[in-house]
């Protein structure tokens, strides 16, 4: 390929431009050699150029840090993956008290504990502390069995938060510090806003098509900037892409003579890759805290990160010694890093990106999909639109307190590609998102999109 840095320069600029992001930060490693390349603002009112250093919210890419927090007191002996939580948590507890001693460490890190994992993030009352999640977290509805199909779970990480908590003696933030961030070399990586301000910080934006992006200065289902502590392990951490190419060197095996020790030994850091349930879709599995897609080029393990206002991605590729880092800061960011990463992946590593190819012709009896579907954000109408696609229409659930939500999601279309999978084909932010629908039922209990079941109700 031509010259890696101007190529990537050109595309984040359009893309920037395409959909409405103020401001993005990429970082790519490949076998050494490292490329920044960065456009736009920090604030559209206020505005600074963005850098390798500029601070953003991570959001979900926060999991995979508790994750390694997790694997370094099970590589020190202090708890396996496959201890009950309760071993460790005796507080803790399911919505239905027969799986209260099913729920593994291994369940949390895989989400597959089969609970309505974003409760306490829609339900943001009394205590938000993490030692105080476990009373609130058994009014949260049980969508599937302990061990069954994945769902993807914020609550799972805020108990190995407390976990972290409870076998060091130290508050989560200590821990993240003193175990990966100071080893790293990770400066300026933190989880709140008063040690984010000593830096450049991007502001969070909402995007919308065809409008000036808007910084939301009062907007977030959080109280204030920063997350509230129950919420810091699954998705609190606020880096730059400096920082961030640090530690997915680390997950390349390319940290050496690390003075105090990496986060975990070659051996757990090998261990920690290895797939634990069979693939969800076509497209998707689950490693220990990371995702891995299979693109059609090699195996990416990654994870993605949304709070309101910061959209971005973070992967790494063992087979083509790359990883890579995307932060935006608008709503509109998962377009970005989605088109970008998966053009990187197949640039480098020979093979294009494909999304998966509709049956045709699709299967004249659509109705078994058919329904209302229920999650923690507002219910998805599945209906046969007649012309042989499925037509997904979301309304979201008003808020307890009336707090801010994001612009309503307008209806998509999907074309089945497998009896039991569908890719959304409406252009938009959704576009290539796949649905799955539960293969066990004539009529489908549950169907996952976004990674989360959503079910029949």
């Amino acid at each position: 390929m031509q010259d890696l840095s101007s190529v990537l320069q050109e595309r984040i600029e359009a893309l920037a431009v395409e959909h409405s992001v103020p401001g993005v930060a990429v970082g790519v490693d490949w076998k050494g050699d490292t490329v920044v390349a960065c456009h736009g603002v920090t604030h559209v009112d206020h505005p600074l150029p963005v850098d390798g250093g500029t601070l953003f919210q991570v959001a979900s890419n926060s999991k995979p840090f508790v994750m390694t927090l997790v694997l370094g007191l099970v590589e020190a002996g202090r708890l396996s993956l496959d201890d009950p939580v309760r071993k460790h948590l005796p507080e803790f507890g399911m919505p239905d008290p027969a799986y209260d001693d099913v729920v593994t460490v291994r369940h949390l890190l895989t989400h597959t504990v089969g609970w309505d994992g974003d409760y306490l993030f829609v339900h943001q009352k009394g205590p938000n502390t993490l030692d105080a999640i476990f009373e609130p977290m058994r009014a949260a509805r049980q969508l599937v069995p302990p061990g069954g199909p994945f769902t993807y779970s914020n609550a799972a990480f805020s108990v190995a938060g407390r976990l972290v908590e409870v076998l060091t003696e130290e508050p989560f933030e200590d821990a993240l510090r003193t175990r990966i961030l100071r080893p790293l070399g990770m400066a300026r990586t933190c989880t709140r806003a008063d040690e984010a301000i000593f830096h450049r910080v991007a502001m969070r934006h909402l995007s919308i098509p065809g409008r000036s992006p808007i910084p939301l200065n009062g907007g977030g289902w959080q109280r204030g900037w920063e997350l509230v502590p129950f919420d810091r392990p699954p998705g609190g951490v606020i880096s730059c892409v400096d920082d961030l190419l640090a530690w997915l060197r680390f997950w390349l095996g390319r940290s050496r003579d690390i003075p105090e020790g990496p986060p975990l030994g070659e051996g757990w850091r090998g261990r920690a890759l290895e797939e634990q349930i069979p693939p969800y879709n076509p497209q998707h599995g689950q490693a220990l805290g990371w995702e891995i897609r299979n693109d059609p080029a090699a195996r990416v393990y990654g994870h993605g990160g949304l709070t309101a206002g910061y959209c971005s991605y973070t992967l790494f590729v063992p087979d083509l010694d790359l990883a890579a880092v995307v932060l935006t800061n608008a709503t509109s960011g998962a377009a970005l890093h989605t088109e970008l990463t998966r053009w990187l992946v197949g640039e480098i590593g020979g093979t294009p990106w494909r999304e998966p190819e509709p049956l045709d012709p699709q299967p004249a009896d659509r109705s078994r999909y058919a329904g209302v579907y229920w999650h923690a954000f507002g219910s998805t109408h599945v209906r046969d639109s007649g012309d042989g696609d499925l037509e997904l229409d979301t309304k979201r659930h008003p808020t307890d307190d009336g707090s801010w939500q994001p612009p309503p999601e307008k209806p998509v279309r999907a074309k089945l590609f497998a009896r039991d999978h569908a890719v959304v084909t409406t252009r938009g932010p959704a576009a290539g998102a796949i649905v799955d629908f539960d293969p066990e039922a004539v009529a489908p209990a549950w169907m996952r999109i976004g990674g989360r079941i959503a079910v029949r109700d």
